[in-house]
């Protein structure tokens, strides 16, 4: 074989980042995603799989099948959707963080399984019919550390049970849909306080602990058949002392390949995170990654390089032509599973009438687990003060994209003024005192403190939100304590129930979209007022 013929068949094992926006002048992340014009050539020339993010829902499913007319063969078209369609794609259904379904999971172990179930199968077939083949979930790691800043509220529970049972439910939905699923993040990744997108995480775990705790939602995953498993950038120096998990023969051959008995794709997490870029150069992770075991290669760096580096390891002789038969021919088999519909799903994909109606049946059935997922405190009834304020800690801000948001609208309707707290706007807190809110900027109003919270990649440090307990304490002894709502980390909700008064209005959501605000705050605001003012203003405001 020519090292041309090489090249092409070598690329089909790569994975790049590409947005779902139509223009390269909409990417959202331009250092992550290819240009059209390079995305265009790496696909003509062999490249096998795109991951996703961005853009409306209508433009990835133009958008993929324009990129399927640039490569002419079968692609793997990807995206992280842990939380619905909605979570990487406008117009998408979003639904709770797994997390929430967990804590419904304690209560009632069977209505959860079905939730779960459900939700594969509605994001599995959602995704489906806008152009994907493959969902980058469930995430099988086990939250048991409340202060991991990265996997947090991605995590179906924080005990080995609960996470093995949901997954397994959710694998199961996603299978009727007909979509590719991915365990991650092999061997676990939610015993550790860094985020492997800023660093490498160090876990200090053995195999003895591993396989009695966070092996076991991936070894009923690999039972149940599922499609791939993603290999987390993790250190365990007790296991291998030199390589993380991406790079290590022994977790990736030995653990997962051998003792595991699994024989489905194997795919690293993305090469350009800086617990390996910061190390390794895009060749060199490749190499080493596909040397350990791994099959497909996500995201290095600098594609072209590391093409160009595991071609010539192939040419060269440093690993066998073998071993990137195996690996093409398991990326193959998978292809296939997916590659089979018969003509009446087809139909039915394009009858406009069922596919909205199937989405109103999806949307309907997130708002209902919200219902289901939502605590408020007994007798929790707000009202407002003349210059009372909402203060909203936010860290995203599509989490109040427009003053519509329930989270501004609703308590405005009532009387209160908005203050939102962004880390890159100006501090409310006194100088070397995060205990503490400023005074002065909220004057002796009374306040209701809405807190979204959640851990997440690259968040880093502002996770951590502790002085937020002590800021609402302070609000409490001094009588200006409205109300607190925390949207998103059951961790800071835990504690601050435990801080404040019984009386003190409080409710909690594991979601943060709108419909979770607005079914908290319509029930704890003097919702008709609030309703009919809300209404009154939005409607004077759209005709004028």
């Amino acid at each position: 074989m020519n090292k041309s013929d090489l090249r092409r068949q070598v690329s089909e094992l790569f994975i790049v980042r590409a947005s779902g926006f139509s223009l390269d002048s909409q990417r959202l992340y331009p250092n992550l995603e290819e240009t059209n014009s390079n995305l265009k050539r790496l696909l003509e020339e062999g490249v096998g799989g795109v991951i996703f993010l961005g853009g409306t829902v209508k433009e990835l499913e133009i958008r993929c099948n324009l990129l399927k007319k640039w490569s002419g063969q079968p692609l793997l078209l990807c995206a992280d959707i842990e939380e619905g369609v909605g979570q990487r794609f406008y117009g998408g259904t979003k639904f709770i963080p797994p997390m929430g379904i967990a804590q419904i999971y304690k209560k009632d172990h069977n209505l959860a399984i079905s939730i779960a179930e459900k939700i594969g199968y509605f994001t599995g077939k959602e995704a489906k019919n806008i152009g994907l083949n493959w969902l980058l979930a469930p995430v099988c790691d086990i939250n048991n550390n409340s202060n991991n800043p990265v996997i947090n509220l991605r995590a179906w529970g924080e005990d080995a049970e609960t996470v093995q049972s949901l997954t397994c439910a959710f694998q199961r939905g996603v299978s009727r849909s007909q979509m590719l699923t991915c365990a991650k993040h092999f061997p676990g990744h939610g015993n550790s306080e860094v985020d492997s997108h800023l660093d490498l995480p160090e876990i200090h775990n053995d195999l003895s602990n591993l396989e009695k705790f966070e092996l076991i939602p991936f070894k009923s995953l690999i039972n149940q058949g599922v499609n791939s498993v993603m290999i987390g950038h993790l250190l365990f120096p007790k296991i291998d002392p030199i390589y993380p998990a991406t790079l290590s023969k022994r977790l990736v051959t030995d653990l997962l390949r051998s003792k595991l008995k699994y024989d489905g794709l194997v795919v690293s997490d993305a090469l350009v995170m800086n617990a390996i870029s910061n190390q390794y150069s895009s060749g060199k992770a490749a190499v080493m990654a596909f040397d350990a075991g791994i099959d497909l290669i996500m995201m290095p760096k600098n594609i072209d390089e590391a093409i160009d580096s595991l071609t010539d390891a192939f040419y060269s002789g440093k690993i066998s032509l073998e071993r990137l038969d195996i690996s093409r021919e398991r990326r193959k088999k998978q292809l296939d599973l997916i590659s089979n519909e018969n003509d009446l799903e087809k139909e039915e994909l394009s009858n406009g009438d069922i596919k909205n109606k199937f989405l109103l049946d999806v949307s309907r059935f997130s708002h209902s687990i919200i219902k289901k997922s939502i605590f408020i405190r007994e007798e929790s009834i707000i009202k407002a003060e003349f210059n009372d304020i909402n203060l909203i800690k936010i860290d995203n801000f599509e989490q109040v994209s427009n003053k519509f948001c329930p989270a501004l609208a609703l308590p405005k309707a009532v009387g209160f003024q908005n203050l939102i707290i962004h880390p890159l706007g100006i501090s409310p807190w006194l100088k070397n005192n995060k205990g503490f809110l400023e005074s002065g900027q909220l004057c002796n109003s009374k306040i209701l403190v809405q807190l979204f919270v959640r851990g997440k990649p690259f968040i880093g440090l502002d996770y951590h939100n502790d002085h937020w307990i002590d800021a609402i304490r302070s609000l409490e002894i001094e009588e200006r304590l409205s109300g607190v709502i925390i949207y998103g980390c059951p961790y800071l909700y835990d504690k601050i129930k435990k801080t404040i008064h019984y009386s003190t209005p409080l409710a909690y959501s594991p979601s943060q979209i709108e419909e979770a605000q607005h079914q908290i705050l319509s029930r704890i605001l003097q919702s008709k007022i609030a309703h009919k003012e809300f209404d009154r203003k939005s409607i004077k405001e759209f005709t004028d």
